[in-house]
């Protein structure tokens, strides 16, 4: 009869893509055993002796899927399984993972507001079909996953990780880029290198994005999103496109708008990544059906400029500010690297 129960039942874990990989085991494990005394009894399957002689412990009778989401992605699987009683649902959220201790856990979220809760991963429990039906979508937390292949692996011998290790939340493909061959796949895997840098620093924050941390500067990583996304429009869409549209940040009589606008919003954080992410693709877009390298458009600084300059200028653009935001993550939670 449990075995019977079990096979129709589903235990899905949901944790945030923007967790570096220790921070999600340790999700992974907190949500585990926050959620395993809320499954209903179930005895465990038979033991075994594996080839050595040793004691083999059985299985966990429920089928366990681990399973990646964006911030937003898990924002809405927890209300939403919420919403009725078939789903057994427990979230371990920001507020709470930052606790120092048991009494923290439970102290520090019950003092925040829910606006201000953001949910690193969520456990959902219950019938199989409910459970696929609101995590469908979601793919395997390994799926596409490629193990670290540049920078030495280990940190140095008084436990520190290293400088030159890559950045916990980055993507590895970023230096798959090609090292002959067509010129303008080369200069598009370098910008989309340096633009997947610039998410990877900002990974797993929200509003501490605006956050200006290497006083006296008003540098701030929400601000280098927005600036950015002025860039990426500026050059692609007016400059080598020859649309007369205004940039989305800043303005003639507010020229630092990008950066002193960047406040700690969420609004105004989730705009600024629709703006970058909008701009970013129609650069991509435009790059990609332009028909040579030698494609021009005119600016009013430089006067006539290429598509071949812009890129070259804009890989410039992104790795000046990228060495920005190394000094303005560190400052907020300790996180280096590539």
């Amino acid at each position: 009869m449990h075995i019977l129960m079990a096979s129709l039942t589903k235990l899905v874990l949901v944790i945030s893509a923007d967790l570096p990989a220790a921070w999600a085991v340790n999700a992974a494990a907190v949500l585990g055993l926050s959620i395993g005394g809320r499954l209903p009894p179930a005895p465990p399957t038979p033991d075994a002796m594996d080839v050595p002689g040793d004691l083999a412990l059985g299985p966990n009778p429920h089928q366990v899927s681990v399973l990646r989401a964006t911030p937003e992605q898990l924002r809405k699987l927890y209300a939403t399984a919420r919403a009725g009683d078939e789903l057994i649902t427990v979230g371990l959220d920001q507020v709470a993972r930052q606790a120092r201790d048991r009494d923290g856990h439970f102290a520090a979220p019950a003092a925040t507001s829910g606006e201000q809760i953001d949910h690193v991963a969520v456990a959902v429990f219950g019938p199989r079909d409910h459970v696929t039906a609101v995590t469908e979508d979601l793919p395997h937390h390994s799926q596409d996953a490629k193990p670290h292949d540049q920078g030495p692996p280990f940190p140095d011998a008084d436990g520190r990780r290293r400088r030159a290790e890559m950045f916990p939340a980055a993507d590895d493909r970023r230096f798959d880029t090609p090292a002959t061959g067509d010129e303008r796949r080369m200069l598009t895997d370098f910008l989309r290198a340096q633009r997947s840098t610039l998410e990877a620093k900002c990974s797993g924050l929200d509003t501490e994005l605006s956050r200006r941390s290497v006083e006296p500067s008003t540098l701030s990583l929400l601000g280098l999103v927005r600036h950015l996304a002025d860039v990426e429009r500026r050059w692609f869409r007016c400059v080598l496109a020859g649309h007369d549209e205004p940039l989305l940040f800043s303005s003639a009589t507010q020229p630092d708008g990008d950066f002193d606008g960047a406040v700690p919003d969420r609004r105004v954080v989730a705009e600024a990544w629709e703006a970058w992410r909008s701009e970013v693709a129609f650069a991509d877009a435009f790059t990609a059906d332009a028909p040579d390298l030698n494609l021009e458009g005119h600016d009013e600084w430089r006067g006539r400029v290429s598509l071949r300059w812009v890129l070259i200028h804009m890989i410039e653009e992104y790795a000046r500010h990228n060495g920005h935001a190394d000094l303005l993550r560190e400052r907020i939670d300790g996180a280096i690297g590539l």
